[in-house]
């Protein structure tokens, strides 16, 4: 009974510290990632006026409370006024790309903090089970 509750805790161990050597390495990549499914949508109804990425910008904007993204010419386009409500357009922190950052890089730290937690639960009670 004891060698293989130690080999489960070893094999816990082991996963996590793989997570938490991904979670490290590749910390960007989540977030990259994520700003790139909003670009993609943000252009998509820009271009078009497609029902499906229509509702997926207004859910976008709906989770995160933001609207729009920042334009390099400083113009505000349709999207904005159409997809986003009253007030928000352009409101100062309201940036979905920094938005999206931000709300990322918050749980990321707390899911790598929950990591660490994780890591030494399985380090005390794979000691513990030796004696």
């Amino acid at each position: 009974l004891y060698p293989q509750g130690f080999f489960c805790f070893a094999l816990a161990f082991c996963g996590l510290i793989l997570a938490a050597c991904w979670r490290y390495t590749h910390s960007t990549e989540v977030e990259d990632s994520m700003m790139d499914v909003y670009d993609f949508v943000y252009e998509e109804v820009r271009r078009n006026t497609s029902g499906f990425r229509r509702h997926e910008l207004t859910a976008i904007h709906e989770a995160f409370l933001c609207c729009g993204k920042p334009s390099p010419f400083g113009d505000t386009t349709n999207v904005e006024h159409e997809m986003c409500p009253p007030g928000q357009v352009h409101d100062e922190g309201q940036d979905c790309l920094r938005e999206i950052q931000d709300f990322l890089k918050k749980h990321m730290d707390f899911v790598f903090s929950l990591l660490g937690i994780a890591i030494g639960f399985t380090v005390t009670v794979s000691v513990l089970s030796h004696f």
